[in-house]
């Protein structure tokens, strides 16, 4: 989707500011009209030399938006096309956001190494990204977000409070946990074990006010582990792979390693066009 299917042949042959502000413009209302949102707002902005242009290099492609929502991952990549073009940098950072669900305050990536169909866009004024580097990521998450999101995802769970203090998430709620039901509160560290899930470690649970016996204790968590999984409940298809969690006041921030993946059901259903018309 970003910089997916948008005229680039003027910008390739190194013409001047108001072809590079047309283009940008252009993309932007790509970007915009595969967003969902009345008040959601798209900027493309893009750095070149007009003499590694029309080789088919750019410098940089940053990509802003806010105010929308998406279903998943929009943008992958089509690695059956050429990789002669290059993009030394995609820059991407989007704010105030709902992806599948969970209400995100801020998603950040800087993917160096990528790569385009350059031939394609000499030929028609397209760009297909082909191939994808791998650099840092970053997504944000506010304790109101997040307790919408975990309310969602658990129905069951009765009148949950969630607070999220330095390096510490406490949660309490009413709910069936196995074989039981009961008023629980927990207190825990958040961590990913796997680098695609984050999950209550370390947690102390008390359970109707007492201290809870192992055996309930991992009921409960079993119930609530994992609070996030990016890759079966956001669709990311591991596009963020995470190093660490840190909790602070009011929000939680997960960074790692990010890319841009292939098409998790293959190339020849972009071939045929229903992810890219």
């Amino acid at each position: 989707m970003f910089l997916i299917a948008i005229g680039l042949a003027g910008l390739l042959f190194g013409v001047g500011s108001s072809e590079v502000r047309r283009f940008e413009n252009a993309a932007a209302r790509d970007i915009s009209s595969r967003l969902l949102g009345v008040s959601k707002q798209v900027k493309v902005r893009i750095k070149f030399d007009p003499f590694q242009a029309i080789g088919g290099r750019l410098k940089s492609g940053t990509i802003t938006a806010s105010n929308f929502v998406t279903e998943g991952l929009p943008l992958f990549t089509q690695p059956e096309g050429s990789k002669r073009g290059r993009l030394d940098e995609l820059k991407i950072s989007l704010a105030e956001f709902e992806l599948t669900g969970l209400q995100v305050k801020k998603l950040e990536a800087r993917i160096p190494n990528c790569r385009f169909d350059f031939g394609l866009a000499q030929k028609k004024g397209q760009i297909r990204l082909t191939k994808s580097g791998i650099g840092t990521g970053s997504v944000e998450i506010d304790q109101r977000g997040l307790l919408k999101y975990i309310s969602q995802r658990h129905p069951t769970l009765k009148n949950v409070q969630l607070q999220l203090l330095s390096d510490q998430i406490q949660i309490s709620g009413t709910g069936r946990f196995m074989a039981f039901e009961a008023y629980v509160q927990i207190q825990s560290r958040l961590h990913s074990p796997d680098g695609s899930t984050i999950q209550l470690v370390d947690a102390e649970v008390l359970i109707n006010g007492e201290k809870a016996v192992p055996l309930a204790r991992d009921a409960v968590l079993k119930v609530l582990n994992p609070v996030v999984d990016l890759n079966r409940d956001l669709k990311l298809f591991g596009a963020l792979t995470i190093d660490s969690v840190t909790v602070g006041a009011n929000s939680l921030m997960a960074t790692g390693r990010a890319h841009i993946p292939d098409h998790p059901l293959g190339t020849w259903i972009n071939r045929i066009g229903l992810f890219f018309p």
